[in-house]
């Protein structure tokens, strides 16, 4: 009996058609989600807003409305922007397996782009400074490559102007007259006055040196850091703290508006009106705390959070709106369905609830926490648990569908939930959770308490789960497969023939058990002994979630400027593959679901899709299999399945960006499955810049 429980996303790309019936496109489901943005820049009477995974927005009705401006992105995860004269710069962050776009270039206001990277020997871009002609780019370091590059041509070359700077990411830059300032991401603070030519540490007095964010205010320079707000003002010569008033210290971002200065953090917006001497807190209105870029314009001050767009607020703080009008992007990594309740896990948004298949859609809670997996556990009652694993506060659950959430974490040693399933024992449900770092931990009282299992070596991540009447399968990064025969208690390798141990995403069907990787797809017929590649007709190399109907298994695949990712379907067991992905604007999949006789994906940073079974496997729609559905004595009327999200940028990140099986409201009585949905990256390194909670930061 098929028993697969764990659903990941994966991104779309190529175009193809399995039959010959008339196909129409994937159609974007809009929610209340918004995207995360990473910087925000204002040029005259526009607004940019540069976002991770959804590339450029604009408005030009001061933030009431965005439009999207991705003509011509090869890599719509957008770290920084900058304006020179009537170029506008944006400089993209590095994805899978070290791919990057480097700084793409806009003559016409953002309509059309290119890209302008010729030099850039790194192009994973974190910052874009400009004085004068003068264009500088802060990088990520790779072999020693990165560091701070200049450009005297528009962009047209880049020269590389890293002596003296140490091996570590270029967060922030800042110039103040003929000084130019370098945030790393351990190193603190380094100085150049010759145009890059040199630079030297400026730290005395720095007692933290990650520096997410520069800011210069008249002859004064700030600092924002993992250990709050230093200033100086003696261009760097020496630091002194100042955090008076401030509740957290993880500063992401730093926005200067007159004599005011502000700061973003996971708490909210903070301002201070004499130097850092004093902070207010002023986030009143913000329903995310997490704000990752500052920027102001006129009166107005603007604020970007992570999964939750834009804010605005025209009295310096006091009170903030939302301004995401168009924003519809979205880091989508999880689900849990029942008959009657569809949920959705966000990247920095919290859970949203949809109770007519996904027509409408309701924040539900867990607001700024990043849901990369959820799972569904019927009480044997008539009532359904929730359950939300999060990267940092571990796992949250419900009993009244989803109206109030509480802590379930007795026992979980490791707070960084990747992916959640419910598993069969006898008569009753058992919850599993993978962790980033802490291996699988197990409940068999509802959550109520967690029991560590055996130990697995050398994973770091456990990105899913899968079972069969004799075995519990897990996917980890960088260590493949491993399976256990008695609950969790031990562990043991099963990856002969795997070629690609970073595994996202396992599911199995009937007899078969399918691994994906960042090599593709696996096939096992023996429970996991050996493994063959199946990856015919497949265009894309990094498989994050699967899912099937019958017979007719899906898989989500991630995108990068060399592989166009989406959705495959395979009518054969995975012998054949075919793109099924028209309409699809964000091809980097990380969940998957089927409600309805809708097959549903999650993507990173595109928001979630929706397209009719019917129109891809043919004929009526088929009454869909999700994972292995067991259903005990207990099982109770309503039908909840579960459907994993998908992993760091470095986000991590990577958005990151886990993947259990979701089941229909159309089957009568099947048991719920849960679907980790986390993406991960080919190394699974945190992200450099500093991010929320989880410190270890999410997967790109």
């Amino acid at each position: 009996m098929k028993k697969s429980v764990l659903l990941i996303c994966t991104a779309l790309g190529a175009l193809a058609f399995l039959t010959t019936k008339s196909q129409a496109d994937w159609t974007r489901s809009n929610g209340p989600w918004s995207s995360t943005v990473m910087d925000i820049l204002a040029n005259g009477p526009d607004l940019f807003a540069a976002t991770r995974g959804g590339g450029v927005f604009l408005s030009t009705d001061n933030g009431s409305s965005w439009i999207p401006l991705d003509n011509g992105f090869t890599n719509p995860y957008v770290n920084s922007l900058g304006v020179s004269g009537t170029s506008l710069f944006a400089g993209t962050t590095t994805v899978y397996g070290g791919i990057g776009g480097g700084i793409f270039r806009s003559t016409d206001n953002g309509a059309t782009w290119t890209l302008a990277s010729s030099g850039l020997t790194n192009s994973s871009v974190n910052s874009i400074a400009v004085s004068g002609s003068n264009l500088f780019a802060g990088t990520d370091t790779l072999n020693g490559n990165g560091g701070v590059f200049l450009s005297t041509n528009n962009g047209d070359n880049w020269t590389r102007v890293s002596d003296g700077l140490p091996l570590d990411h270029v967060l922030a830059l800042v110039i103040n007259g003929t000084s130019i300032f370098a945030g790393t991401s351990s190193s603190g603070v380094y100085l150049s006055t010759d145009n890059g030519g040199s630079w030297n540490a400026v730290n005395n007095g720095l007692t933290d040196l990650t520096i997410a964010a520069l800011a210069a205010s008249g002859n004064d320079i700030f600092a924002g850091t993992n250990g709050g707000v230093f200033l100086s003002t003696d261009n760097g010569s020496t630091w002194s703290q100042v955090n008076s008033g401030l509740t957290s210290l993880f500063i992401h971002s730093l926005g200067v508006s007159g004599t005011n200065l502000f700061a973003g953090t996971e708490d909210g917006v903070f301002l201070t009106t004499d130097n850092g001497t004093s902070w207010a807190h002023v986030s009143s209105g913000l329903t995310n705390k997490y704000i990752f870029s500052l920027e102001a314009s006129g009166s107005e001050l603007f604020a970007g959070t992570w999964g939750s767009g834009v804010f605005r607020t025209s009295d310096s703080g006091e009170n903030w709106t939302l301004a995401s009008t168009g924003m519809t992007g979205g880091d989508i990594r999880s689900f849990a369905i029942d008959d009657e309740h569809f949920f959705v896990g966000t990247g920095g948004g919290g859970v949203f609830l949809s109770t007519d298949s996904g027509a409408n859609w309701d924040n539900v809670g867990l607001i700024n926490e990043f849901v990369y997996s959820m799972a569904a556990r019927p009480d044997g009652k008539g009532g359904v648990s929730f359950f939300a694993g999060t990267m940092g506060d571990g796992v949250f659950r419900s009993t009244d569908n989803g109206a109030t959430w509480v802590s379930a974490t007795a026992g979980i040693t490791v707070p960084l939930i990747w992916s959640m399933a419910v598993i069969p024992n006898g008569k009753q449900m058992d919850i599993f959770a993978g962790s980033w770092g802490g291996g699988v931990f197990f409940s068999t009282d509802d959550g109520n308490s967690w029991t560590a299992g055996g130990i697995i070596q050398g994973a770091p991540l456990i990105a899913s789960f899968a079972y069969n009447d004799n075995y519990i399968f897990t996917a980890s990064w960088s260590s493949g497969v491993f399976r256990s025969s008695d609950r969790g208690l031990s562990w043991n390798s099963v990856n002969a023939g795997i070629t690609n141990t970073f595994v996202n995403a396992l599911w199995i069907n009937g007899n078969d058990l399918f691994a994906g990787t960042l090599g593709g797809v696996f096939r096992s017929t023996d429970d996991g002994n050996t493994w063959v590649s199946a990856n015919g007709g497949l265009s894309s190399s990094s498989i994050y979630a699967f899912i099937d109907s019958d017979t007719n298994l899906f898989a989500g695949a991630g995108s990068s400027n060399v592989e166009p990712g989406g959705v495959y379907l395979s009518t054969d067991l995975a012998s054949n593959w075919n793109s099924v992905s028209p309409g699809l604007t964000n091809t980097n999949i990380r969940c998957f679901a089927i409600n309805n006789a809708n097959l549903f994906t999650g993507t990173y940073g595109g928001g979630l899709w929706q397209r009719p079974l019917s129109e891809m496997i043919g004929g009526p729609s088929p009454t869909p299999t999700p994972t292995a559905t067991p259903t005990p004595s207990a099982t109770p009327t309503t039908t909840p399945t579960v459907t994993p999200s998908a992993t760091p940028t470095a986000t991590p990140t990577p958005s990151v960006t886990p993947s259990p099986t979701p089941t229909p409201t159309s089957t009568p009585t099947p048991t719920p499955t849960a679907t980790p949905t986390s993406t991960p990256r080919h190394t699974p390194t945190p992200r450099p810049r500093p991010v929320p909670r989880p410190r270890p930061t999410p997967p790109r």
